[in-house]
């Protein structure tokens, strides 16, 4: 049965929570701060419910010591003296959630449940650092932080949990907004069912719809045979537009129909199908301002707009640095020999200056790059090699020299001839890799006719 911790120095306040909520819970009381520290590492409460204003050590001075030496224990305070003041500097420190005294049970039971989901997400996905982490498989991926802002959307993901209503992820390039998906999906109602990720950017607008809502054979050139669109595979499921805002506008009105009503055509057909899918979008885009500018349809964004989580960068939550760099250690650090366990003091101070523009996403590729350059098992500041923002718009053509120069130095008779031919194999298997192999839509795409492509094929 679930633990309730209940701090208060008022003995009919504890009566009281026994008397009405022991039929659903396990009660353990404590009268002040001080006790409640030490049973909290005695008893191991699920959720904590605590009183701010009581004598000797207050609730807020406890919070702070408990959310330290137990940063993921959901603390939710209650006090019959709300003012602003006390509620934002709880949250400040970690509460969960502020309740004032007199409050109704029903809905002191939904926070209670709230945040015995959002503790189990965060156990589940594995939030902050600790021992759970020397056993991680390399492919396992996890939120990482304790931070207030990863804590709260841990917090939002419990509350959406329970819902099939369209979400919306917002934040910058990198911050993972698919891992984000994955954990609402993990603890949906949808769980066991289909799961589609599909990636708006990548794909060419005139292949949007077909990807999407799939075709008839006969369709358009090429299309020999039937195909089952997105939309339609994940039928009961759950299905995941990344950079949704890269829609082109006809195949937004498309959307926004499958989520009024459920129904749609392949292409191809004038046959109505239906389809019963949970939306989860993302963007890193400015959906409200491409609207204002007729980018983005205004009703397409009300209608998946109703459930947001907003990832902040990592720039805002840099106090989950250490957890995310030893997550990434655990993670990869064993793939050298011998293994890279740690990182110094130094190397550390070092990467809680960057800027890391590039995000979770940057972190990583940073700390991968520095186990590989690593002399010992310990990362050093000299490992940790950061790129500047103004560098990244230099990259393909510094690729381009540098391949040049390897051709020029090396033995190859015909430098030019051989570089385009790279390019153009890259550019090829992109476009078959995007068409399903199909070479019509390729050709298509890359702006040849399929005879010039096929000469070009390796296996021509």
């Amino acid at each position: 049965m679930t633990t309730l911790l209940i701090v208060d120095d008022e003995k009919a306040v504890r009566y009281a929570f026994k008397r009405t909520f022991s039929d659903e819970y396990t009660i353990r009381t404590a009268e002040n701060g001080k006790e409640a520290i030490e049973a909290v590492d005695r008893e191991m409460p699920d959720v904590v419910l605590m009183d701010i204003r009581m004598p000797g050590m207050d609730g807020l001075k406890a919070l702070t010591i408990i959310k330290k030496l137990h940063p993921h224990l959901p603390i939710i305070m209650v006090t019959a003296f709300a003012d602003s003041a006390s509620a934002m500097q709880a949250m400040k420190d970690g509460a969960f959630d502020y309740v004032t005294k007199p409050f109704d049970n029903d809905e002191m039971r939904q926070v209670i449940d709230t945040a015995l989901i959002s503790c189990r997400i965060q156990a589940e996905l594995h939030c902050g650092c600790g021992k759970e982490w020397e056993d991680m498989r390399t492919s396992q991926e996890c939120i990482v932080g304790s931070s207030p802002e990863v804590l709260d959307m841990c917090k939002k993901i419990g509350q959406m949990a329970g819902s099939d209503l369209p979400v919306l992820i917002t934040g910058e390039t990198g911050v993972g907004k698919e891992l984000t998906a994955r954990a609402v999906l993990q603890h949906s109602s949808r769980k066991d069912g289909p799961f589609m990720v599909v990636n708006c950017a990548s794909l060419p607008d005139e292949l949007v719809e077909s990807e999407l809502f799939g075709y008839e054979t006969g369709a358009f050139t090429g299309a020999s045979k039937q195909r089952i669109g997105r939309f339609e595979q994940c039928h009961q499921g759950t299905l995941f537009l990344d950079e949704i805002g890269e829609l082109p506008l006809g195949s937004q009105a498309k959307v926004l129909r499958v989520l009024q009503d459920g129904t749609f055509e392949r292409l191809g057909s004038n046959k109505q199908l239906t389809t019963d899918v949970r939306l989860i979008a993302a963007s890193n885009r400015n959906l409200e301002k491409m609207a204002e500018n007729g980018l983005f349809r205004l009703d397409l964004l009300h209608r998946i707009n109703v459930l947001t989580i907003t990832i902040p960068p990592l720039r805002q939550r840099i106090r989950d640095l250490p957890d995310l760099i030893l997550y990434f250690l655990s993670r990869y650090g064993r793939q050298v020999s011998p293994a890279v366990e740690g990182i110094s003091d130094k190397a550390l101070a070092k990467l809680s200056h960057h800027s890391w523009p590039g995000n979770i996403r940057e972190l990583e590729n940073t700390i991968r790059r520095a186990i590989v350059l690593a002399k010992a098992r310990v990362l050093t500041a000299e490992d940790c090699v950061l790129q500047n923002p103004t560098e990244t718009a230099g990259d393909f053509e510094q690729v381009v020299s540098s391949q040049i120069d390897k051709l020029i130095k090396g033995d190859e008779s015909r430098p030019y001839r051989h570089l385009l031919s790279e390019v153009e194999q890259i550019l090829i298997k992109k476009a078959l890799d995007l068409c399903d192999g199909n070479q019509v839509q390729a050709a298509n795409l890359l702006g040849i006719n399929r005879m010039t492509l096929r000469k070009k094929l390796p296996s021509a």
